[in-house]
């Protein structure tokens, strides 16, 4: 028999559990009992990684061979148990909501690397870094660590349950969640890939901005280093000093091609160089 309640009933739970079992429950960010009589205790947190920035909401379920009792909030969660027939059996039903759970998130996954790349592309061709980049970079990091969470609950809940510590599956319904735990920890995997992906691109974006401010740093130089002599210069005949180029009847032209020829040196010896 099937029961779906929202979570406000799951002191529900205790029916079923003992306290010690339903304090752990609400300890725990996720948990999976396997009870002597043949039954599961099974909590986690629900991430829709479709909008990962949505609240994650908590879905417990308790299932044994006669008892299936199904608490959450979560409508998505309550539409995809409403949609199993709840004339086959509890164990069979509980392996058809986790496949039908995750049946479509290879193809979410696959669009978060699009995203990705995408980012990338636009971070390669753009001529100047901007902080628009880097939210975005920030957004994705963090939805992918709520994603990676997310599958680390589901892929050791259904690590406990292939063990079958107390022989509630039969050999095939066993096989059958041997490979739901395969599809786990594939989706695990592509997550920490694209947590990978992601840290490159920023690695890559923080290499583009480096070398923005040595660009600027080097205009700076290069303009600190033209007018350094010219500095020298007017601090030399700024001097409260009788200087015999004060009486000269062409010293102050003199001055003026002499600051024009160091700032014409030096540029010329700067392009040389390839400083810029």
């Amino acid at each position: 028999m099937r029961k779906m309640l929202e979570l406000k009933y799951i002191e529900k739970l205790l029916e079923y559990v003992s306290s010690d079992i339903y304090s752990r429950l609400l300890a725990c960010r996720h948990i999976c009992f396997a009870h002597d009589k043949g039954a599961f205790l099974i909590a986690f947190h629900f991430c829709d990684i479709k909008n990962p920035s949505l609240r994650d909401e908590r879905v417990c379920i308790y299932c044994g061979a006669d008892e299936l009792v199904f608490i959450t909030d979560n409508r998505r969660c309550i539409e995809l148990m409403s949609d199993i027939d709840a004339k086959t059996d509890n164990y069979s039903q509980l392996l058809q909501f986790f496949n039908d759970l995750t049946s479509n998130d290879v193809y979410e996954l696959e669009k978060m690397e699009d995203r990705i790349t995408d980012l990338e592309d636009s971070l390669i061709t753009e001529t100047r870094s901007n902080s628009k980049d880097t939210s975005n970079i920030i957004g994705m990091r963090r939805e992918l660590l709520k994603m990676k969470r997310y599958y680390e609950q589901l892929a050791l809940i259904t690590e406990d349950l292939t063990e079958n510590t107390n022989k509630a599956f039969s050999d095939e319904l066993l096989k059958r969640f041997i490979s739901l735990d395969k599809r786990m920890d594939y989706l695990l995997n592509s997550v920490t890939h694209l947590r990978e992906y992601i840290t490159q691109v920023r690695e890559a974006y923080q290499a583009q901005v480096d070398i923005e401010q040595n660009q600027i740093m080097k205009v700076f130089t290069v303009i600190t280093s033209i007018f350094l002599p010219l500095t020298l210069i007017v601090g030399w005949y700024g001097m409260n000093l009788k200087m015999p180029e004060f009486e000269w009847r062409y010293g102050y032209p003199f001055v003026i091609i002499l600051s024009i020829a160091v700032v014409i040196s030096s540029i010329a010896i700067f392009k040389r160089k390839k400083w810029f």
